[in-house]
């Protein structure tokens, strides 16, 4: 039996029990009308969200690229960043084993909205943690490329709107919903996580309709990341010029992500013309991580008081490479800790919004009023206990899957021997951030026969607060008089002391010689009692520092003008538009500098963004499009206040600078399209975005509270360029014989080169965290019952950041960039229909258990290895 999506044209409590369920709470919507220059076929399944997304591809005003609910609900995303790595253009950091960050064309500034309207988590940082949304919210999602000038400004990257669904998206009642059990591997862990959504309208006789609409997605995952990080770079102190690493870090990383997701929408339509709709979304994710790790070096052991640096001596022979570089050896003596910490995060997005449409004259009239409110809050403490051996020395063997990095021991079971620890050092971190707007617009358009089709122009204003509040403290456990064992020392803490029961890290990664089990604080429960825990170790808790405090006001109006365009060239049929944006910004900061005294700032910016876009109906088929526009980004707030932001542990801060310009960006934008059918096509797009005032970052050394820190201040640097190209294909095989006319592909690829002044001294590098190549392929299968999916994500090596090395042995600290491997992630989805109204699926995250690498510029030597959870899940989407 084939289960295809027919019309429903049947009471609404039939139309309730015949919901085909292609993704937990994505019912489907009413089909959008067939353009009349495509051929006619027969959409089913998956093919009817390939046809969605391809309808809002081809129709748009501009370059633009969409996911839909379906082709989500297909694949094992967790998160919207998970879900908009699919889409040509986009490649997304990842946390832990998900999808966090996420560039455009190279570019992190991203302009984020919510059904048309901005949103954004508390932070530092003015766009959205993508990670906190769940994908079951989501009714698709559009990357926008090139902007028109009715669209909110702040995206020199793009613009991606996020759409969730409303009550007169369907046609009738829905209901839909899911219970899923995900099992990640490395965790050992499973959890349970499901879905809701209910919907339905009602007509109310005259004309008259109301809607109402309610979505509910809970996730609970556990995970595990292991990480072996080397030092950064040290020259040997026998005066070979060869750079070996001055120690390793050890880490298993074991947490839950409990992440939260709510929608509700009212839509009330009086008349044909009118409309209003109320609609609220809330989203938590709430994350607790417990970290055991182990840190060695022989570079800090031969420490120097005078240039407070240390140095690699070598103990015997040194083995290197045909390059010349370091590849094998031991070093004398090792300093060493493990260290046991917590770090919690709970962040809180609510948006409220009051929006209506109406008929004036000739005008079609919009207006909507909205309140978005964000707080985030961290909270990390450590306790660190110090380590010796009695044969003090350090051995490397970077020839190893996972390169060998430990000391040389006594005894096998030093590192699991209380009497050989102390109490050495505590750390504590607190954030608290939180942010809050008010917006409204009124929009207006008027359409014309004639070769000006439409005009459109409208007004925004909007008023954004954010705050931030830190502490971060390291205070030594130790004296010159009580170095013995944790126990004499810290009776207290050392009840809290145990052997870790992990000895299986980087299990799945290849051999090498690197401790994997060691004592530490095993009640981490504990040190999420900052009280306790520092009372235990003699400390008190300290409240914020009011210098890396700040709080900023930031109010925008806003005004544009399109006019939409229509004609006719040598038998083409060709449409367009042109437009004008006018953005004025005042900003106000208050922070505390770092001699204690009360400060603040006043800045304003003026803005006028044009921008440009026309298509060409080449054929019926084939679309040709160009767009050309000016756009803008503001500062992050941190960036544009100068209060502190420092890391107690590595003596490193972040000093913002209030002369920063905003960054302003022209670009050039070319595609073709060709829409083989109703949803199979191919495109290729090229573009070139020139950046003013690229953003770089200067050190110095400041003192503060009695420490001396690197800190990083950012500032205007030269202009840079990104350019690129990409291509992509999707197709069903339909005309293949028999079982074989289910299969499908999806593909796409881009290559972006970019040339910035970097972090090293402002010479033009590629941007951090931008890969030159990434693909992604996606193989479909669609028959009767039964739907597969497997998709592979590639992306090339990139920048992650820069880490200082020690050059020379002497006094001579300089900056080396942190490079990733390309790696690529396989992905696979299967369900069965087991009745039209049940549906059994099985998923996999990381079938290919990806391990991935860093390497430092100097010396080509190995920085990083990391390794997440595989992760397996079954569900049930049930139709009620």
């Amino acid at each position: 039996m084939s289960y295809t999506h027919r019309a429903l044209t049947r009471h609404p409590l039939a139309l309730a029990a015949s919901l085909v369920f292609a993704a937990p709470v994505w019912a489907q919507e009413a089909p959008p009308p067939a353009s009349e220059s495509l051929e006619t076929v027969v959409v089913t399944g998956m093919k009817a969200s390939l046809s969605k997304a391809q309808d809002r591809k081809r129709n748009a005003d501009q370059v633009v690229d969409s996911i839909v609910a379906d082709d989500i609900g297909k694949l094992p995303d967790a998160n919207v960043a998970e879900a908009l790595q699919r889409i040509a253009g986009v490649q997304i950091s990842r946390n832990r084993g998900e999808g966090d960050r996420v560039q455009v064309r190279g570019l992190s500034q991203t302009q984020t909205l919510l059904n048309g309207r901005s949103i954004f988590s508390a932070g530092k940082e003015r766009g959205l943690s993508f990670q906190d949304v769940p994908a079951e919210l989501l009714a698709g999602a559009d990357v926008y490329k090139t902007p028109t000038a009715d669209q909110v400004e702040g995206g020199i990257a793009g613009l991606i709107d996020l759409r969730t669904r409303k009550p007169f998206d369907f046609s009738g009642a829905k209901f839909a919903a899911t219970v899923k059990d995900s099992y990640a591997d490395l965790a050992g862990k499973s959890k349970l996580e499901g879905s809701v959504l209910a919907s339905n309208r009602w007509d109310l006789g005259g004309g008259r309709q109301l809607g109402g609409l309610i979505s509910l997605a809970k996730q609970k995952r556990a995970y595990r990341s292991d990480t072996q990080e080397l030092g950064a770079p040290a020259q040997l102190a026998d005066g070979s010029g060869v750079y070996a690493p001055l120690g390793v870090w050890n880490a298993y990383e074991l947490g839950s992500r409990d992440r939260t997701g709510a929608t509700a929408a009212l839509q009330y339509r009086p008349s044909r013309d009118t409309e209003y709709t109320l609609d609220v979304h809330h989203t938590r994710l709430k994350t607790q991580t417990d970290t055991y790790g182990f840190y060695g070096s022989p570079y800090w052991a031969n420490w120097d008081a005078a240039t407070s640096l240390g140095a690699l001596w070598p103990n015997g022979t040194i083995t290197k490479d045909a390059n010349g570089n370091f590849s094998k050896g031991a070093f004398w003596g090792a300093s060493m800790s493990t260290s046991a910490f917590v770090a919690d995060n709970d962040t809180k997005t609510t948006q409220a919004a009051l929006s209506g449409k109406w008929q004036l004259a000739e005008w079609t009239v919009k207006s909507e009023l909205g309140h978005t409110k964000s707080d985030y809050s961290r909270i990390y403490q450590e306790a660190r206990l110090g380590f010796w051996t009695n044969n003090p020395g350090f051995a490397y063997d970077l020839t190893t899957d996972v390169p060998s990095a430990a000391p040389v021991l006594a005894a096998a079971s030093d590192l699991t021997t209380p009497a050989q620890y102390w109490a050495d050092k505590a750390l504590y971190f607190r954030q608290e951030n939180s942010a809050k707007e008010t917006t409204f617009r009124i929009d207006g358009e008027r359409r014309f026969d004639g070769l000006l089709s439409r005009v459109r122009t409208g007004l925004r204003v909007a008023d954004r607060k954010a705050t931030s509040a830190e502490i971060n403290t390291l205070d030594d456990l130790f004296s010159n008089s009580a170095t013995g064992p944790v126990a004499g020392a810290a009776p207290a803490l050392a009840a809290k002391i145990g052997v870790i029961a992990y000895d299986d890290l980087l299990k799945y990664a290849g051999s090498g010689d690197t401790p994997r089990q060691w004592l530490s604080v095993t009640d981490l429960g504990w040190l999420r009692d900052p009280a306790t825990a520092r009372a235990a170790m003699g400390l008190t808790v300290p409240g914020f520092d009011a210098a890396q405090t700040f709080d900023y006001r930031e109010k925008t109006q806003a005004a544009y003008g399109v006019a939409d365009l229509d004609g006719e060239l040598a038998g083409m049929p060709w449409s367009g538009n042109v437009g004008l944006r006018f953005v004025r910004t005042e900003g106000t900061r208050g922070y505390t500098t770092v001699a204690g005294t009360p400060a603040s700032l006043k800045s304003s910016d003026n803005d006028w963004l044009p921008s440009v876009n026309f298509r060409l109906d080449i054929s019926s088929k084939l679309v040709a499009r160009l767009g050309a526009s000016k756009v803008v980004t503001q500062p992050n707030f941190d960036q544009l206040t100068p209060s502190l932001s420092l890391n107690a542990n590595d003596k490193t801060g972040y000093l913002g600078n209030p002369t920063l310009g905003a960054l302003h960006a022209r670009q050039l934008d070319f595609s073709l399209e060709y829409y083989l059918n109703k949803s199979d096509h191919i495109y290729a797009a090229a573009f070139h975005k020139r950046v003013d005032g690229f953003l770089q970052t200067t050190t110095q050394s400041l003192t503060y509270g009695g420490s001396t820190y690197t800190v990083s201040t950012p500032s205007n640097g030269e202009d840079g360029s990104i350019k690129g190209l990409e291509v992509g294909y999707q197709a069903f095989f339909t005309s293949l014989p028999g079982l074989l006319r289910g299969l499908g592909v999806q593909a796409n690829y881009t290559y972006v080169d970019s040339s910035a002044p970097g972090p090293i001294n402002g010479q033009k590098t590629q941007l951090e965290g931008l890969s030159r190549d990434s693909f992604n392929v996606v193989g479909m299968y669609d028959y009767e019952q039964f739907a597969l999916r497997l998709a592979y994500n590639y992306r090339s090596k990139y920048i992650a950041g820069t880490s200082n090395y020690y050059a020379n042995n002497g006094t001579t600290i300089a900056q080396t960039p942190i490079t990733f491997k390309g790696y690529g992630m396989l992905d696979a989805y299967v369900s069965w229909a087991i009745t039209p109204q049940l549906k059994l699926a099985v998923e996999a995250n990381n079938l290919t258990r990806t391990v991935r690498h860093s390497t430092y510029g100097i010396g080509d030597l190995a920085r990083g290895t990391y390794a997440d959870d595989r992760r397996y899940a079954v569900s049930l989407h049930l139709d009620l």
